[in-house]
């Protein structure tokens, strides 16, 4: 077993150590804060301290992990071996602290710094340490760790380090189930007006077509979306925003029989969680409602939720998921760039930084996102496809969980085809020939 020597465990330094050590290499270990013990210590060791005191393999502690504020750290950016580091130090066997540099990137230290918000109130990438160093497209932990654990395989050959397997979780937000059906019939009157003012006569005629002739609703994929998922042979998630009505909540009303129908529909076939309204972010209230709603439609307890507008503020975000029983949640990721937020693809406990304690909350980290590609870098199905399958290929190559987002709308079948449909089922079709590659 691994012993690791630590001047003062923390919590902070069990949490990452534990996700180094047992989540993505595999190795048993154990600490000590006893120096005659470990300097005794025959076998696999490291000690981890603001200075070497015996013969080992050194890890320079620069202080984070036994700090317990929100202080704004120096966190000396560098580059070893042609990979970007952060809390680099020349004078350790390692080249840089790598339990901090992990700690500071999954715990989301900089997002509990002030920061200059986005118009919807949110952490912009741009504000992110990953995009401005240069490393928002790139798991970044996940290569330290891979580096890290074939260094201590050269220094102690006897270890065994564990192989990850490359996974794909396929995941659907439908934020507006269907573009016609089921809607009320004053909503529908409104609309129809609306058309009529802007002389949009096409609107009008497909509304009609599936309100009286009980065609097909544009926006009902889901039959699409539910065969190719299972065909992928991936796991898949779907999120339904059952939020009151507001200027960016516009689903079905939750009662509806058209809503109920889908949510039963869909759970027979996949798995299902909530998709938090907007305001919900701040307010448990609105948040534990929305949740019971959906539990009253399926019959079970949601555990799963994905933030609308990937809107996360730390920590009372997560914290509010906590006391309502959410167990996972699918949020960590940019609206307006792809990448890796918290510099990963493995999944991982979220850690208060706030109470200063690791939780129960099991973040899976999503790294695109259609709408991303679509509104906010405006590039075209072709180009998307290309972007989203260099992303896939960097997931590969940490054997990390690759996790997409995209919306039943976007996925429309028009008359003129659907280039965001086929931008899906081609990146499908790469998934499903490249799938399960071991690292």
């Amino acid at each position: 077993m691994l012993l690791i020597y630590l001047s003062k465990p923390t919590e902070r330094s069990k949490f990452i150590f534990k996700h180094i050590f047992k989540v993505q290499l595999g190795i048993p270990y154990s600490f000590t804060s006893d120096q005659d013990e470990f300097i005794a210590h025959k076998n696999e060791k490291i000690c981890y301290n603001i200075e070497r005191f015996s013969d080992n393999f050194f890890i320079k502690a620069s202080g984070l992990l036994t700090d317990d504020s929100l202080k704004v750290w120096d966190i000396n950016p560098g580059k070893l071996n042609g990979n970007h580091i952060l809390f680099s130090n020349n004078t350790c066997d390692l080249g840089f602290d790598i339990f901090s540099a992990s700690f500071f990137l999954l715990s989301r230290y900089e997002e509990y710094q002030p920061f200059k918000e986005d118009k919807s109130g949110r952490f912009p990438a741009t504000e992110s340490i990953a995009y401005k160093y240069g490393f928002l497209n790139i798991p970044i932990v996940d290569h330290w760790i891979q580096d890290f654990g074939r260094i201590l395989l050269n220094k102690f050959p006897s270890l065994t380090i564990k192989r990850n397997s490359f996974d794909a979780i396929l995941t659907y937000d439908i934020d507006v189930a269907y573009q016609y059906k089921g809607r009320s019939f004053w909503r529908n009157t409104g609309a129809t007006i609306k058309d009529i003012l802007k002389f949009d006569f096409g609107n009008i005629k497909r509304r009609l077509q599936v309100i009286i002739q009980n065609q097909t609703d544009p926006w009902d994929v889901y039959d699409h979306l539910l065969l190719t998922s299972r065909s992928s042979g991936f796991g898949s998630l779907f999120f339904f925003l059952l939020g009151n009505k507001s200027a960016h909540d516009r689903n079905l009303y939750f009662k509806s029989r058209v809503m109920k129908s889908l949510i039963l529909k869909v759970k027979q076939h996949t798995q299902v969680g909530i998709h938090p309204s907007l305001m919900s972010h701040k307010n448990i209230g609105l948040l534990a409602m929305e949740k019971e709603r959906l539990e009253a439609i399926i019959q079970e307890k949601v555990t799963k939720s994905r933030q609308h507008y990937l809107k996360i503020r730390f920590p009372e975000t997560y914290q509010h998921l906590i006391s309502v029983g959410i167990t996972e949640d699918y949020s960590m990721g940019f609206p307006e760039k792809p990448g890796f937020r918290a510099g990963t693809c493995f999944p991982f406990y979220f850690y208060d930084l706030k109470n200063e304690k690791i939780t129960n909350l099991k973040i899976y980290p999503v790294c695109v996102m259609e709408a991303t590609f679509k509104y906010y870098l405006k590039l075209s199905p072709e180009q998307t496809l290309d972007e989203i399958i260099g992303i896939i290929d960097e997931v590969k190559k940490v054997g990390g969980t690759f996790i997409p987002i995209w919306h039943n709308d976007n996925l429309a079948k028009t008359l003129s085809g659907n280039c965001w449909r086929d931008c899906h089922d081609k990146m499908i079709d790469y998934l499903k020939n490249n799938q399960r590659t071991d690292t």
